[in-house]
């Protein structure tokens, strides 16, 4: 059964969207363009530290607190060029070289991501108000319930290392005969955990599931988040002419997931495993689905960057036999704020991608509810934004679906 629903405001008010006709999207260019930035600062910004953009994108850093270095003028001003491909969304923010140092409100608080579409050569126009002082600490840890913790897990098949942080459910330790369904997570240091996230913000997935879970709403589950690193864009990305991103599936499928099941005591039937992450981690969390049918059976697919080669997994879906996802649950949602991309024949939103793939899935004729057997579902977020505080406040919602008790 396929259901499509809207998350209204934070409240998270839901209702059932009435059917719609989707138009055709149209394709992005292929070619670059050049986006030059024009920073103004604090005045009492250091003259001798660096001025970078960080962002979502690998020129941007991927969020490392650096990334673009923006060279100093006259008159407390900055500037550095960009050149990207045409389409591209991106969202960054300024930094002095770390989160320590990120910009600020003119009331010292945090300010949203500032967001970018690449439609075309221009000159963007930034306005830091303040900075960070530069002492501020990491947020405390904020780990909610039992873990097993695995630093420095490594792969042979990707030849580098990452953490793996396993959430255990309420009665693990107690119910010793039980086997529990697993949830795999990318990004995940964003997950669990404040104080390792990369600008201090969580998806709050431990303090849903133990809500859930105490009150029965879904089933007790394992959950493994597995941190990112320096290779997240190639890793995250379908690439079929180099293969890093099945060679990252084949990491979770063939080193990951076989380890789990060897230490902790899981259901590892396809039916009781669960791929799911947000923005290029929804992307490879909708490829694996998809490319490893056999072991994966349910899906979050979370503001997924559908854009990606010009709509690359759309199409594929488009041309393939759909019938791999029977029997799946898949979860696709976007936010109505999460950004827009200039092709040839027009503008085309993330949301308008997200209906065309989430349109796919109906067309297979899945069948099941939250309870037993497939399905998907589709929410669109009425002003959801791309970053962690967006993906917290769906993150029950997300849950429910993919491992809600009958």
């Amino acid at each position: 059964m396929t259901r499509q629903i809207r998350l209204i405001g934070a409240l998270g008010i839901l209702f059932l969207l009435t059917v719609h006709t989707v138009a055709q999207d149209t394709t992005p260019d292929s070619d670059a363009v050049t986006i030059r930035f024009v920073l103004t600062v604090p005045v009492d910004t250091p003259g001798g530290e660096p001025v970078y953009l960080s962002g979502d994108d690998a020129q941007l850093g991927n969020w490392d607190g650096e990334g673009l270095k923006l060279e100093r003028q006259d008159g407390g001003v900055y500037s550095g060029d960009l050149t990207i491909r045409r389409g591209v969304h991106v969202q960054y923010k300024a930094t002095r070289g770390s989160w320590q140092s990120v910009e600020k409100n003119e009331a010292g608080g945090e300010i949203e991501n500032r967001n970018l579409f690449a439609d075309k050569d221009k000159e963007v126009e930034v306005v830091v108000a303040a900075w960070s002082n530069g002492e501020a600490q990491r947020p405390e840890p904020t780990l909610t319930g039992d873990y097993g913790r695995h630093e420095e897990f490594h792969s042979t098949i990707l030849d580098n290392d990452r953490t793996l942080l396993v959430y255990l459910p309420p009665g693990y330790d107690d119910n010793t005969d039980r086997r529990y369904p697993v949830l795999y997570m990318h990004d995940g240091q964003n997950i669990f955990d404040a104080s390792t996230s990369f600008a201090g913000h969580e998806w709050e997935v431990d303090e849903a599931a133990e809500r859930l879970i105490r009150s029965g709403k879904i089933e007790p589950i394992i959950i493994v988040g597995m941190y990112n690193n320096a290779e997240r864009m190639t890793e995250y990305t379908p690439r079929p002419e180099d293969g890093k991103s099945d060679a990252y599936a084949r990491f979770v499928v063939e080193e990951v997931k076989p380890f789990i099941d060897r230490t902790y005591r899981t259901d590892p039937s396809r039916e009781k495993t669960g791929i799911a992450g947000s923005s290029l981690g929804g992307l490879i969390s909708l490829y694996m689905v998809w490319a490893h049918a056999e072991t994966f059976g349910r899906c979050g697919g979370v503001s997924p960057s559908l854009w990606w080669r010009d709509r690359w997994l759309i199409e594929k879906w488009g041309e393939t036999d759909m019938s791999w996802a029977s029997g799946a649950r898949i979860w696709i949602d976007m936010g109505t704020l999460e950004g827009t991309l200039q092709g040839p024949g027009g503008v085309t939103s993330a949301v308008g991608n997200a209906r065309v793939l989430s349109g796919l899935l109906k067309g297979a004729g899945q069948e099941g509810d939250e309870g037993g057997g497939g399905g998907h579902l589709y929410m669109e977020v009425h002003g959801g934004q791309h970053n962690e505080q967006a993906w917290a406040q769906r993150i029950e919602a997300i849950l429910l679906f993919l491992y809600g008790s009958a």
